[in-house]
């Protein structure tokens, strides 16, 4: 507590690995350390140690509570263990303001966080809610209960958890417990790393020069929608031939999906990158001609943000975050969900008028300058802090 105001945040998930929300996360400390506040991450399963190091990095102290273990091996019994570790853990340090990355299982942190007495819980939720059950939405409206606010990371999330939905205005705040708060990109991160790429010397190292790149970043899970793209591939080439897909990320579907390009007869169409560091993306995306992104569902669509920052036109279906960041015909194109031909035609367009394309980029970029910058994001959060966080001593 300075000045009898909170200054103590303890951030809890379950997992620190590579990914969106991690991402996301770390620009959440970088926010809050900027703005005064001593910041640690609570980590109650996986972590990766090289993401703890990133999050070293901006000043965040980070806690692991317990052994290095996959989320889906623990049953009831350890949940409540690991209810009470974090109860544990949150009456030892005793933050002012605890802020959950509302994960599976989301609502057993917020418990343990009411439990402890912390005055000020916080969560955030990252993904839609019609892939879940009833009795996940039932979990979540619980524990929106019980938070001082909780944050979704587009309108088409907080719609699908609520009912309703209204961007963060502090205005709203005593009104209204959901609001919707958008994720964010560090802008000049990638339009810098983009523009400043060596694009002729990575094309030839990646065996990409004299041809016409899509590429798709993320990992290689079902819900990605990679065999989607791959069956819109195998029309693509029938108008571009030399057309070739990039493939940055690493998953469980890989080998799936190696095969499946082979049945489809793209072998010498497709580059298999693996999974990347983050440092290495804004270049990459500066190879690609257009960015695909075939997501089954996605809460907010950090990638496209990416590319749009890099200059990229994004081509994706119109599925809950993609189609509040992207702006149909403007900074890409959004095709209805699942449908291969109008995904083809879609690339094939962007690939043939390459004018379009760079308009394309262009409006991309400033429209998340003006929309998703990391800058927009440190502020509105900070205000909502400000609005949020009670004082420790009056509440008691």
């Amino acid at each position: 507590m300075i000045d009898g105001k909170p200054r103590s945040v303890s951030i809890l998930m379950p997992v620190l690995l590579r990914g969106g929300t991690e991402i996301q996360t770390l620009y959440l400390a970088r926010a809050l350390v900027a703005a005064g506040y001593g910041v640690s991450v609570c980590c109650y399963y996986q972590a990766d140690p090289a993401v703890i190091a990133e999050f070293q990095a901006v000043g965040t102290r980070v806690d692991l509570l317990v052994p290095d273990r996959p989320v889906a091996s623990v049953g009831g019994v350890e949940l409540a263990k690991v209810g009470w570790l974090l109860w544990r853990y949150l009456w030892r340090i005793r933050p002012d303001i605890v802020h959950v990355q509302y994960l599976a299982p989301g609502l057993v942190p917020i418990l343990a966080a009411r439990a402890a007495g912390i005055p000020t819980v916080l969560a955030t939720v990252h993904q839609p809610g019609e892939p879940y059950g009833p009795m996940a939405r039932l979990s979540l409206r619980l524990a929106a209960a019980l938070s001082t606010a909780f944050f979704c990371v587009s309108r088409s999330v907080e719609q699908s958890w609520f009912g309703d939905s209204a961007l963060f205005d502090p205005s709203s705040v005593g009104k209204r417990r959901h609001f919707t708060l958008y994720d964010c990109v560090d802008v000049e991160q990638f339009a810098q790393g983009a523009d400043q790429a060596d694009t002729q010397a990575i094309r030839e190292e990646l065996g990409l020069a004299g041809h016409p790149v899509v590429g798709i970043v993320g990992r290689l899970r079902r819900e990605k929608g990679h065999a989607a793209l791959l069956e819109a591939l195998s029309l693509v080439v029938r108008s571009v031939p030399d057309v070739t897909l990039v493939v940055v990320g690493d998953g469980q579907e890989r080998a799936h999906l190696e095969e499946r390009a082979r049945g489809l007869g793209l072998d010498g169409h497709i580059v298999w990158l693996g999974a990347r560091r983050p440092e290495e993306l804004p270049a990459l995306y500066a190879v690609m001609d257009v960015v695909a992104i075939p997501s089954l569902f996605e809460g907010f669509g950090l990638v496209a943000v990416e590319a749009m920052a890099a200059a990229r036109p994004v081509v994706a279906f119109a599925v809950y975050g993609l189609a509040e960041v992207i702006e149909h015909g403007l900074t890409g194109y959004l095709v209805e969900p699942g449908k291969v031909g109008a995904l083809a035609a879609a690339l094939v367009d962007v690939l043939l008028r390459q004018d379009e394309a760079a308009r394309m980029g262009s409006t991309g970029r400033q429209t998340v300058r003006d929309k998703f910058s990391y800058e927009r994001y440190s502020e509105q959060i900070a205000a909502a802090y400000r609005l949020l966080a009670r004082d420790r001593e009056k509440i008691n």
